[in-house]
């Protein structure tokens, strides 16, 4: 937040030129350059020194003098009591001369020094004390001149906000915004407003704190790197970690320019805790310890404080990742513990509650790791209840240990409650974001609840209870949130402004990668999707009828469904687990490491796009295929234990990388009806839902494609009055529409998955590229969208575990399954397998049957494998 501090404006006409240079001083200090200030303030002093104080105004122009060196001195130095401690002597002097009506003194000054005091204070941590002087200051506002006034308000309110007196805050802030209003005080306004916005990030309203930070931002132009801080704060806690992290870095760069250290270590401290939601806990503790040194240079001390208890959490993560907790560990653990107490004995010293509860969590952290934690029960006692106004990560964090120590009490449904009790903080608080990519980031703060609660399930060996867990993560994350924000006019020309920087991309493929041309293009690209992405953080979200699916639920969906499986599988502590249910029951299969059968999936991949290129020689294409049916092979007996078991229907629920597994062309299920969902609450809510007859079929395509407008033609004629949409008909508008409307959509078209950057993958359409940012939720979405583009199947797992693609979108928006290409698609294949799909479906084959058996028997007849997968559930 923005504190503030620099007293009034003098106004004798002998001291004019004085007076103008101190106002420069606190300029300079205002913009960031207290080192400017202090070289310009020094001969003023020098000058003024030798004036006799009778004169009120020379008593005004030294005290403001006297208060810009202060400030200046403490941002440069880290100590200001020298010249704090004269500011001290003129209040007392005043007084006394007040009390011998020897004088009237300056009414002004005694209010702006106790607000001095509790900058400086506010500035080095020490809320009690800062609080203790702005209420002085306060009580005196009367006195104070207009300034000041505004200046005391601004700083008490960021002193009740650190201390989550929200009501305070709000109040202090909508007063110093109406002063400076009146008084023309345009950069205090800013300041305030800004900091109102902070206090929607501690009532837990990112959106709305994001909207008013940005506000505030456009009425005072200019770098601000304190709003850059704020900004990344939000950011961090919404999730989304690399954003928030590349801020903290532009804010401390300006922070260096500048010359505020304290600044600047702030910002490291926001890195390291960037890095340690990432899991790189060394550069986690590199940051801090920056961060550290920084601080305690100046004699920061609380900071130091705060920095050193971001340090011991990095330890405390890297000790955690040990193979074997041996003597040694168990040693170093307790060295955690040691250090953890001291900083909560501090954190708690200095008014800093939240900090002190980390510190807490860490301690017990420690001591159960060791073994150490003799009496749970007690402990618990003392942790006490959860905050709710903690951010997200300290509240996740004490729900966590809290289920520990019941656990470590034998009370295990008590940590169960605790486990949920912290997954129902965090469904409630991404449910405030109307963003898609706000609410997937969000994911990355429950991965340590949700790997406990997983471990908790996997201990009973109940097959039931480990799937009701991965579906509580699930539906945690799940939801149908709006994507970008309706009809806005400003995204709407950032859109059109990307497209044609596509277009502009496409007339440049011929040239070489380090073109400059290309380079440019390149970096305005991601400049507008980050503006596009960022506006749409502004949107609400609403909290949905996500309730996690239960096994019971599925075990009563299977009795409907003869010969029907479903496997739901999750990757845990580096182990893939896969319950399968049918008709019989449920039953828990290990299926053995992660890591060789995600390098088997990558391989997969990277052989089917070579198959893909018809430009690859004939050898090497030989042996992209022998690669790819070993691959496939070698999926098959790693996940044999799951697929092989018969089954004419096999529904696999699969989140992350593992919903990149070809499921549907492992050899045992060729031919035979396979189905990626998202969650078994998709499946449940979409299985069997759609219409025998669609209401309406159209088929579009997009140009460039050799066979795309004959596709849709011929796809248009298997159905009876449906329509094709073809050359400049088959717009990003008309195809916005039809997908918030029902029946089936069938779309030719080029497509391309955006690694960096999902939400941005796209089809390409006659007036530029439709990206998975734009499509909206809302209307009735049709219930089969069939996507015969490349790769517009895959996804990108982000932070947290989310995957999000085109076709992952499409599902959450509430289409009801998706056909999609998981890997580059021929031209003459598509036509081929999507007329034969659609005259099976046409003929009343549901879409997961119709395409097994259209690809296979294109695969007999041409050898090649189609990477075409059913998404979603078997409507």
């Amino acid at each position: 937040m923005c504190p503030t501090g620099a007293p009034a404006q003098a106004g004798s006409p002998d001291l004019a030129e004085l007076t103008l240079r101190v106002r420069e001083a606190e300029r300079e200090n205002a913009e960031g350059r207290p080192a400017r200030a202090r070289r310009r303030l020094l001969p003023v002093l020098r000058t003024l020194d030798a004036v006799p104080d009778g004169d009120p105004d020379v008593v005004r122009v030294r005290a403001w003098a006297l208060m810009e060196l202060a400030r200046s001195e403490f941002e440069t130095h880290g100590s200001a009591d020298a010249t704090v401690q004269r500011l001290d002597e003129m209040v007392e002097a005043q007084a006394i001369q007040r009390s011998q009506a020897s004088g009237a003194g300056w009414p002004g000054l005694r209010p702006a020094v106790a607000g001095l005091h509790g900058l400086l204070a506010l500035r080095a941590g020490r809320l009690d004390e800062a609080l203790t002087w702005l209420d002085t200051a306060v009580m005196h506002i009367a006195d104070a001149e207009p300034l000041d006034a505004c200046r005391m308000l601004l700083n008490r309110g960021v002193v009740h906000a650190e201390r989550r007196e929200l009501g305070q805050a709000r109040a202090d802030y909508a007063e110093c915004a109406r002063r400076a209003r009146a008084e023309g005080f345009a950069r205090l306004q800013f300041k305030a407003e800004h900091n109102r916005g902070h206090l929607e990030l501690y009532a837990g309203r990112l959106p709305q704190a994001l909207a008013r930070m940005e506000a505030a931002a456009r009425t005072m132009p200019g770098q601000w790197p304190i709003a850059l801080l704020d900004r990344a704060l939000v950011l961090l806690e919404a999730g989304l970690v690399q954003v928030a992290d590349r801020t903290f870095a532009e804010a401390a760069a300006q922070f260096a320019d500048q010359h505020l250290p304290h600044d600047v270590g702030e910002c490291e401290l926001g890195r390291a805790e960037c890095a340690a939601v990432r899991g790189d806990s060394a550069a986690a503790r590199q940051h801090a310890a920056v961060a550290r040194h920084l601080f305690r240079r100046r004699g920061d001390e609380t900071w130091v404080v705060r920095a050193t208890l971001g340090e011991l959490q990095a330890d405390a993560a890297l000790l955690a990742a040990a193979p074997e907790q041996d003597a040694a560990l168990r040693r170093r653990w307790a060295s955690v513990s040691r250090r953890a107490a001291r900083v909560e004995e501090l954190c708690r010293q200095t008014g800093r509650p939240l900090w002190a509860l980390s510190a807490a969590c860490l301690r017990v952290e420690a001591d159960l790791a060791r073994g150490a934690c003799d009496d749970p029960a007690a402990t618990l006692e003392m942790l006490g209840p959860v905050p709710v106004e903690a951010p997200i990560a300290v509240r996740l964090q004490a729900r966590r240990v809290r289920a520990l120590l019941q656990l470590a009490a034998g009370r295990r449904e008590a940590a169960v409650r605790d486990v949920r009790a912290g997954q129902r903080d965090l469904r409630v608080h991404r449910a405030r974001f109307g963003s898609l990519d706000l609410r997937t980031a969000g994911a990355v703060h429950g991965t340590a609840l949700a790997d406990l609660d997983l471990q908790l399930a996997t201990a009973t060996g109940r097959p039931g209870s480990v799937l009701d867990a991965v579906e509580r993560v699930r539906a945690v994350i799940g939801g149908t949130p709006r994507v970008t924000p309706p009809e806005d006019p400003v995204t709407a020309t950032l859109l059109t402004e990307l497209r044609q920087l596509v277009a502009e991309n496409r007339n440049l493929q011929g040239r070489p990668a380090s073109d400059p041309g290309r380079d440019r293009l390149l970096a305005d690209s991601r400049r507008l999707q980050h503006e596009i992405l960022a506006r749409s953080w502004h949107e609400q979200g609403r909290l949905a009828d996500d309730r996690a699916a239960r096994s019971a639920e599925v075990r009563r969906a299977l009795s409907d469904h003869p010969g029907a499986v479903l496997v739901d599988v999750v990757e845990h502590r580096g182990e893939v687990l896969g319950v399968r249910a049918d008709t019989s029951g449920l039953r828990l299969r290990r299926l053995g490491d992660a890591a060789p059968l995600r390098e088997h999936v990558h391989r997969v991949h990277a052989d089917l796009e070579v198959l893909a290129n018809p430009l690859v020689p004939r050898d090497l294409r030989a042996a992209a295929a022998r690669s790819l049916g070993e691959g496939l092979e070698a999926l098959q007996r790693t996940l044999g234990a799951v697929v092989d078991e018969g089954g004419a229907e096999l529904v696999v629920v699969a989140g992350g990388w593992l919903g990149l597994v070809p499921w549907a062309m492992l050899p045992a299920r060729r031919g035979l009806p396979t189905v990626v969902a998202p969650s078994v609450r998709h499946w449940l809510t979409h299985a069997g839902a759609a219409p025998r007859r669609p209401e309406r079929v159209t088929a579009a395509a997009g140009p460039g494609l050799v066979h795309g407008e004959d596709e849709a033609r011929r796809v248009a004629g298997l159905w009876p009055a449906a329509s094709a949409l073809v050359g400049e008909q088959a717009t990003v508008g008309r195809m916005v529409e039809l997908l918030a409307s029902p029946g089936i959509v069938h779309l030719a078209a080029h497509g391309r998955h955006e690694p960096d950057n999902p939400l941005f993958s796209s089809v390409r359409l006659a007036d530029g590229p439709l990206f998975a940012h734009e499509l909206d939720g809302g209307g009735s979405p049709p219930h089969l969208v069939v996507l015969s583009s490349c790769e517009v199947g895959r996804t990108s797992v982000r932070a947290g575990g989310e995957a999000l693609g085109m076709a992952s979108v499409l599902l959450r928006t509430g289409v009801g399954a998706v056909v999609a290409a998981t890997a580059p698609l021929p031209d003459d294949t598509a036509i081929r397998v999507m007329t034969r799909a659609h005259q099976l479906l046409r003929d009343g084959e549901p879409i997961a049957p119709a395409l097994a058996r259209a690809t296979a028997e294109d695969l007999a007849v041409t050898g090649q494998h189609v990477p075409l997968q059913v998404f979603g559930a078997p409507v």
